[in-house]
């Protein structure tokens, strides 16, 4: 099976077109996982994989040392179990992550010869192994039980970046499934008695491939389900109930999970971070960048796997049942947060609050975008007529590369008279579900709101109908401009301008001033590169601030990447995540095409008028293409006639007619875009150029003369003879 990156480079070859100037991509990190405090030999493949020189993880405890084939990962004694992200430095940058687990269980490789079940790999209860699955195959390993032990088998596929959809059962010695899942997660079954069992694992559609890799888990530790309730105010200490199986010092709930087995419980105080000291374990959707929170894991007397609590800044209430009818809704006091449960199957929650006229509410569930596969729906009453429904929200403000659709319900409640309202929230397919881990909060909130932000490295779409993506990271080239782009989740009605700041930049890296426009949901970050700057590499921070009604908020932006290259998304969904930081690469080698104002320097244009900007543009190796220029970076600028840049010339002119384009006033960053092709280490490839940011200050004209003061009419002039 070719992986992915070869299947595009074969359509784009097919069809006779460039790829885009290389940037080193990390396909595969093997074994993906390894024991704390130990050492791990791993292997890489990718593309553009010249001079890989260094694997650099997420937490500085995790270091790397090249060999003669691949790395040394060195995982020291003291990095908390978890997931991280590992990226590989080479000549053409940094790559895009890959996840790499941290555990506390002895971790082993599969053996070559383990697809049948004669050949099983031997492994322990209390162990992880690592593999990859082959294209119509299966993987076994062998293992020995205790009768009456409660045992969790846990494959993590999707979980740490594999392409690979699990089918895994366990396998008794007479040949009998004694627990098997199909659609992912845990196994939890307890041996009747002694004796010797397998695992059996293969792909649903029995693919196989590097890219369909694995870290299977047999444990008798705990395993959290899911924790009541899902949020808490940043800072301080607050009072969980954690849900689970075989949790120390944890007493019977009275609850069984999705698969039928017994839930225990445990009641512990745990300290919620501050926004600033957030860390988040495992993999979320794009979606779930606007849903700040911490992952918590139990660590004695070892760790479990990690279960997500979201921030809040309002009061939580917890769902008290039964609140299925009118005559029993809950009564809620806004502003609020309800912590509920579509639990059991078919459950309508109703609850009731007193509103006045000419108030705004804002009401909203989240579920779906905290990983719960759950459709929630939400209802306003009064008096039993209905007044505003809502089905799950398809706004995607990060694009097709990274959809942003929740898939929750919000809805602004505009009160038209004075009375008691009802709300009813569901999932709409909640009949065929009875899973207590579908949890969600139902948020009853005034304005003015707020906003999250997440940002990429995407270059622009070649045409508009461009139905490609592949990972990508910054590489910020000598005397060249690369651009971030930054996504605003706006909440609750803000629309306000949001400033924007890149930090903790590489020497030799500036970024220019910019902004999210009021009413926008992105933005660009310019960054331009030396003319000889050093290679280097870097995570930086990129965060936002905004006046939000009366209060200066200021929110740091997480980072994205899109998982595995797509040709064409018709014939294959693009896959996004957010990433545990923000990074950029710096090269010594310069852009292949260079456009700067001829003048570093603010122009100033009074509002209205006109100004010509002199261009320098400097080509390099073989990119020799006449280019056109569009302005961009405000609302307006777009209208501006391309500029025509011959292949010989070095100098353009850039004319500025504010009437035409209509800026309004005030300072504004503009650049200017291309896309050119040329050869690039032999290869052919289309890239996209950005400008050097152009700074402008429109300025007020200056007010009208003062109109002379009226002088008294003259007396009356009888007429003159003649």
């Amino acid at each position: 099976m070719k992986a992915p990156g070869i299947l595009v480079a074969a359509i784009l070859a097919a069809h006779g077109l460039a790829a885009e100037l290389p940037v080193i991509r990390l396909d595969t990190l093997f074994p993906p996982a390894g024991k704390v405090g130990t050492d791990v030999d791993v292997a890489i493949t990718g593309a553009d994989l010249d001079e890989a020189k260094a694997i650099h993880f997420s937490h500085p405890g995790i270091t790397s040392v090249p060999k003669e084939k691949g790395f040394t990962v060195k995982i020291a004694a003291d990095v908390p179990a978890g997931v991280y992200d590992a990226r590989v430095s080479g000549l053409l940058g940094v790559s895009n992550p890959r996840v790499f687990v941290v555990g506390d269980l002895p971790h082993v490789l599969e053996t070559a010869a383990n697809n049948k079940a004669e050949t099983a790999t031997e492994i322990a209860v209390d162990s992880s192994v690592c593999g990859t699955v082959n294209v119509a195959a299966a993987d076994f390993f062998k293992f020995t039980a205790k009768g009456g032990q409660r045992l969790i088998v846990d494959c993590d596929a999707s979980e740490i970046d594999s392409v690979l959809n699990p089918v895994v059962a366990v396998i008794d010695s007479n040949g009998s499934e004694v627990a098997a899942s199909r659609r992912g997660g845990i196994l939890d079954f307890t041996p009747t008695r002694d004796g010797t069992y397998l695992i059996r694992i293969h792909d649903l559609t029995y693919g196989g491939s590097p890219n369909h890799f694995y870290r299977l888990t047999l444990s008798s530790g705990p395993h959290l389900e899911f924790v009541m309730p899902p949020c808490a105010k940043p800072g301080g200490k607050s009072k969980f109930t954690l849900f689970g199986r075989n949790l120390p010092g944890g007493t019977p709930a009275n609850l069984a999970g999705h698969d039928g087995r017994p839930l225990e419980r445990i009641e512990l105080e745990i300290d919620v971070p501050d926004r600033a000291d957030v860390r988040v374990d495992g993999l979320a959707s794009p979606a779930a960048a606007a849903v700040p929170g911490f992952s918590y894991r139990l660590r004695a007397p070892r760790s479990s796997n990690p279960v997500f609590i979201a921030f809040t800044t309002l009061p939580v209430v917890a769902e008290q049942e039964p609140n299925n009818a009118p005559e029993n809704a809950q009564k809620l006091t806004g502003p609020c947060e309800v912590a509920g449960q579509f639990f059991p199957a078919a459950d309508t929650d109703i609850y009731t609050f007193d509103a006045k006229k000419g108030e705004v509410w804002w009401v909203e569930v989240t579920s779906r975008r905290v990983e719960n596969p759950t459709s929630p729906f939400l209802l306003i009453q009064r008096e039993n007529a209905d007044v505003l429904e809502a089905y799950g929200s398809d706004a995607n403000v990060g694009g097709a590369r990274f959809a942003t659709a929740s898939g929750d319900p919000v809805l602004r409640f505009e009160v038209k008279e004075d009375g008691a309202y009802r709300i009813k929230t569901r999932d709409l397919l909640g009949a065929s579900r009875k899973d207590p881990r579908n949890t969600y909060r139902l948020s009853l909130r005034k304005e003015p709101g707020d906003f999250e932000l997440a940002v990429l490295a995407e270059p622009p779409p070649e045409k508009k109908d461009d139905r490609s993506a592949a990972p990508r990271t910054a590489l910020i080239r000598a005397d060249g401009t690369t651009a971030l782009k930054v996504v605003a989740l706006r909440r609750d009605g803000f629309a306000g301008e949001i400033e924007l700041f890149a930090e903790n930049l590489p020497a030799g890296v500036t970024a220019a001033p910019a902004k999210i426009a009021s009413g926008a949901n992105e933005g660009l970050i310019l960054l331009t590169g030396a003319e000889k700057p050093n290679a280097a590499f870097g995570a930086i921070r990129v965060s936002g601030k905004a006046k939000v009604g009366e209060i200066e908020i200021i929110r740091e932006a997480r980072g994205g990447v899109v998982q595995w290259t797509v040709a064409d998304s018709n014939n294959e969904p693009i896959r996004a995540r957010l990433t545990r930081d923000i990074a950029i690469a710096v090269s010594a080698e310069p852009a292949p095409v260079s456009i700067a104002a001829a003048e570093d320097k603010r122009f100033e244009v009074p509002a209205g008028g006109k100004a010509d900007i002199a261009l320098k543009v400097a080509r390099r190796g073989e990119f020799k293409e006449a280019l056109k220029l569009k302005a961009a970076g405000v609302a307006g600028i777009e209208t501006l006639k391309e500029i025509d840049v011959a292949p010989a010339d070095a100098k353009a002119v850039l004319t500025l007619d504010l009437a035409a384009a209509k800026i309004p006033v005030g300072e504004h960053v503009i650049h200017l875009t291309a896309q050119t092709k040329g050869k690039f280490r032999g290869k052919d490839v289309v890239t996209t150029i950005y400008s050097a940011p152009i700074r402008i200050g429109v300025i007020a004209p200056p007010p009208a003369p003062a109109a002379a003061p009226a002088t008294a009419a003259s007396p009356a002039q009888p007429p003159q003879p003649k």
